[in-house]
């Protein structure tokens, strides 16, 4: 599914994934940054991994350096376990369009996640439409004497046609 959106599209994947990214980039440098927060990288983080080198995308959240408590995005009920769990992941090719990642622990969001925010600059081009050129001045002939030169120029070149 992620296949079918063209390239030039951004992409952004969204959500509470359950995947703990350590700092260990394995060669996956233009899909993982080098600031993970776990201490190891778990089942989901590996799928994780998979599906986003697989299909071309950055996992944002781990490109920013930030203090632990901006990194974690769910604690347990009982307060001991923080984790980093929820990411965004965005198109390699837009990767530097995506300034900051980070989460709000004040954010009264209803969920024992905390909220993710990232910020997106963005620098589109504007795509200049071209008007076609006509080939010909056909708003001159409603001028009468420009019209009457056009029908004795093109009747005079019709009768050398017809007549060999």
């Amino acid at each position: 599914m992620l296949e079918e959106i063209p390239s030039y599209d951004i992409k952004l994947l969204i959500g509470n994934f359950n995947a703990k990214l350590d700092s260990d980039r394995r060669g996956l440098h233009t899909t993982v940054g080098p600031h993970g927060s776990a201490s190891s990288t778990n089942d989901n983080g590996e799928r994780l991994l998979m599906l986003t080198s697989t299909n071309g995308l950055s996992i944002g959240n781990t490109f920013f350096k930030h203090k632990q408590i901006h990194k974690v995005t769910w604690v347990s009920p009982d307060g001991n376990t923080q984790n980093e769990l929820d990411y965004i992941c965005t198109s390699t090719r837009w990767r530097s369009s995506l300034v900051d990642v980070r989460s709000h622990t004040g954010a009264d969001v209803g969920s024992d996640h905390y909220l993710v925010v990232g910020k997106i600059r963005l620098k589109l081009k504007k795509v200049q439409t071209v008007r076609p050129k006509r080939p010909y001045a056909v708003d001159k002939l409603k001028n009468y004497v420009i019209s009457k030169c056009y029908c004795e120029e093109l009747s005079k070149k019709l009768k050398v046609l017809q007549h060999p």
